[in-house]
């Protein structure tokens, strides 16, 4: 019988196999080979796929009343496979397969205890359909049925013994003991427990006189399961496979065994549920175009080789230089002739006869050493000297210089939390004060932007001497703060080893700033003077805000110039501010405020402020503008010394119709026009006109409008109110009609802010 059967099974695989061979190389009946041209061998390439994999042995044998095991108790086992594809179909699979087989039954009522475990080896080959004739060709999981032929090997043994050497004796309640429960000893039977340690060999024992049975045999797997496509190279497969093997010995029980462990007359057999990784070894086949002469018939190759594109009298397939610009002479590779040598065609050269071996810029002139000191200095700038810095006077006028260097400026102080009304007066009384906020909480308060770092330097001993003892130099980089070396240790550039010209700001000569470059003196506007050695560019400003009218240029030193006059004079400073809110607004609501300083009290309060003056007229005519930017409840606020005054007590003298009131720094002020503050339903954002169904929706909501959004979407809103409450009835009233997806938006002057921020500004 189980030699029918193999030579049953071996046809059926050898039929399959020569099926898919056939299928590949046979032609299709529609298609008609010339009889003159030979049929062309389509080549085998190995591209081997191996894969790991694990899973449970399920046990299906004499043991149990149902002759199978609970899964739960499987025990683990890998198998390892190298398989090949013959077709998109089908798969030949060789493979290794090794763990444990075991059971263990204990039945009280007919006192049948039998256990048993098995070290399974088993090795073979089988046969993998995926249905890939059926299936569609880019799917990423197909399913799958296996057959196949191993030769397994097991090695069973029981558990009989305890880890002392004491035999089991199972007694019918339920207990394991030392002796036998009819023994004449029974009542000093002592409770022993299985310790699952299978240590004696079944065929050795011979129970049922079995003698000496082969503990090998074969088996033929049937599996189903499903291969998902991780890419080109990984797969993950799942599945179950049934071993149906040719003995009945795998748990040492058959039909011929005697007394209670007869069993049944089929032959024990087994399942294995895995999973596993495969990976294709083979590389990816690359597609090959092929070529037909027939494509190039037409193909005039004599007047390709002629072809002369910049029509410079050099073929293009030896023009070294092509598009040489029409007219321009050229050598006999096509390229511009350049007579000097120096690297610059005659064409573009300012100096066709520039000395062999000189260096030269781009336009063939030739570079003198100071050209080539400063080009050399810029090129290894580690110190960020030649870094472009845009500077921002924030004293009400609208100056703004671009020079190339690093910006230095002194740190008042960093806070989280707000500021009490002392620090907050003296910080408003320091005139060239800025705020920046850093990671959304913290806010970094400074005073003054300098060019260089003795300037930072003098400002912070002005503002120590006023009593802000934490002041220190800084600079800002990415958007942090950096503690600025100390002044002496880092080289300051002066004279003419300045590439940018700035004065000589250090030394014992009296505090000079005229050298060889051009003029250093210092204007009565306070702005430096002077030329670049190189381009002979003016020279930009120094960031100082004003300088004797004399006009000295002495900025340090102990010579007979004096010092600068202090950027923060010990008296007034006026500021307009526009407001004082319970919450920080964005800067959409003072996106045209350019020197905006905010600061958060200890009361909670925010504080937006713009512009610093000593001249009363000057603060009016920023009011004046800031009323006009809607800013309705802008004020002026003086400050002293470090305190709060009146503007009685900061000298102004003001007709009554323009008398302001007096506003406590602790109290909330809103300074924005109310009316500028509108709220509108958005029903959608598209990148081109709506859909269909949402364009017929609109159609029959009146007032619905379109508006460009700062990113280039298309905004599409109804209404226009003051009054947040009317947009939201009709954000209700539109939500009951089908648009469920409106909600209301605000705006300030036009800008898109925050519902939060349009109530704060509407109160």
């Amino acid at each position: 019988m189980v030699k029918r059967l193999s030579v049953s099974l071996l046809f059926a695989l050898w039929s399959l196999f020569s099926f898919a061979q056939q299928n590949d190389a046979a032609p299709s009946d529609t298609t008609t080979t010339p009889k003159s041209a030979p049929k062309p061998k389509k080549e085998f390439v190995f591209k081997p796929t191996i894969g790991l994999g694990t899973g449970l042995l399920s046990y299906y044998g004499d043991i149990y009343d149902k002759h199978f095991q609970n899964p739960s108790v499987s025990r683990i086992a890998y198998e390892l496979g190298v398989s090949q594809y013959f077709t998109d179909y089908l798969q030949f699979n060789f493979y290794v397969l090794f763990g444990r087989l075991g059971a263990n039954e204990r039945n009280t009522v007919n006192g049948r205890n039998l256990n048993f475990e098995s070290q399974i080896r088993a090795g073979g080959i089988n046969l993998t359909y995926n249905f890939g004739n059926f299936l569609p060709k880019n799917r990423w999981a197909s399913p799958y049925v296996s057959l196949g032929i191993e030769s397994f090997e097991f090695l069973s043994k029981t558990d009989l013994y305890d880890g002392k050497s004491n035999k089991y004796y199972y007694w019918s309640d339920g207990s394991i003991r030392d002796k036998a429960q009819n023994d004449p000893l029974a009542a000093s039977a002592v409770e022993i427990h299985r310790d699952y340690t299978y240590e004696s060999d079944i065929r050795t024992l011979n129970y049922d006189g079995f003698g000496k049975y082969p503990e090998r045999s074969f088996a033929v797997p049937i599996g189903v399961g499903a291969m998902m496509k991780i890419n080109d190279y990984f797969t993950f497969k799942i599945g179950a496979t049934m071993h149906f093997t040719f003995t009945d010995y795998i748990d040492g029980v058959s039909n011929k065994s005697t007394s209670n462990r007869v069993g049944n007359s089929k032959n024990d057999n087994f399942m294995m549920s895995s999973c596993s990784l495969n990976y294709n070894l083979g590389l990816k086949k690359k597609s090959v175009d092929t070529v037909s002469e027939d494509d190039f018939k037409d193909v005039d190759f004599y007047a390709l080789d002629l072809e002369d594109f910049d029509k410079d009298g050099v073929p293009d397939f030896r023009d070294s230089c092509q598009n040489t610009p029409l007219g321009v002479p050229v050598d006999e590779k096509g390229c511009p002739l350049d007579d000097d040598g120096d690297g610059v065609p005659n064409n573009v050269d300012d100096e066709p006869n520039t000395p062999k071996g000189m260096l030269v810029d781009t336009r063939g002139v030739q570079l003198n050493d100071s050209t080539i000191a400063y080009q050399y200095s810029v090129y290894t700038d580690s110190t960020g000297m030649f870094a472009k810095v845009e500077y921002h006077n924030h004293n009400g006028s609208s100056f703004k210089s671009t020079f190339y260097q690093k910006e230095y400026t002194v740190e008042l102080g960093e806070f989280k939390k707000g500021l009490s009304p002392e620090v907050m007066t003296k910080f408003l009384s320091v005139n060239d004060i800025s705020s920046t906020v850093v990671d959304d909480s913290t806010t970094v308060y400074t005073a003054g932007r300098f060019p260089d770092l003795l300037s930072a330097e003098n400002r912070k001993k002005e503002l120590v001497a006023q009593g802000l003892n934490d002041a220190k130099v800084v600079y800002k980089q990415n958007g942090k703060f950096y503690d600025a070396p100390k002044y002496g240790n880092t080289p300051v550039a002066s004279g003419t080893n300045t590439p940018n010209n700035s004065a000589n700001t250090a030394g014992n000569n009296g505090g000079s700033t005229s050298g060889n470059n051009g003029g250093g003196n210092h204007p009565a506007n306070g702005t430096q003077s002077g030329t670049n050695p190189v381009n002979n560019t003016p020279t930009h400003p120094v960031a100082t805000n004003t300088h004797p009218a004399n006009g000295s240029g002495n900025t340090s030193g102990s010579g007979t110039g004096g010092s600068d006059a202090a950027l923060n004079q010990q008296g007034i400073v006026l500021r307009v501010q526009l407001g004082a809110y319970h919450n920080r607004l964005s800067k959409n609501v003072f996106k045209d405020i350019n020197d905006l300083i905010e600061i958060k009290t200890d009361d909670g309060l925010y504080k937006y402020m713009t512009g610093s003056f000593t001249n009363f007229d000057d603060a009016a005519k920023h009011k004046v503008e800031m009323l006009l930017k809607g800013y309705n409840g802008a004020f002026i606020a003086a400050y002293k010394d470090g305190k709060r005054i009146s503007l009685m007590e900061a000298g102004a003298i003001m007709p009554k119709k323009d008398e302001q009131p007096e506003v406590s720094d602790s109290s909330a002020v809103n300074g924005a026009n109310k009316a500028l503050v509108i709220f509108k339903v958005q029903v959608g954002v598209f990148k081109s006109e709506p859909p269909a169904d949402k364009q017929e929706q609109y159609n029959k909501v009146k007032g619905i409008t379109k508006e460009a959004t700062s990113t280039g979407l298309n905004r599409y809103t109804a209404g226009s109110f003051n009054d947040y409450k009317a947009a939201v009835a009709l954000k209700n009233e539109l939500v009951k009609n089908g648009i469920t997806d409106a909600f209301v938006v605000a705006f300030f002057n036009g800008e898109y802010i925050s519902i939060q921020e349009a109530l704060e500004l509407a109160k």
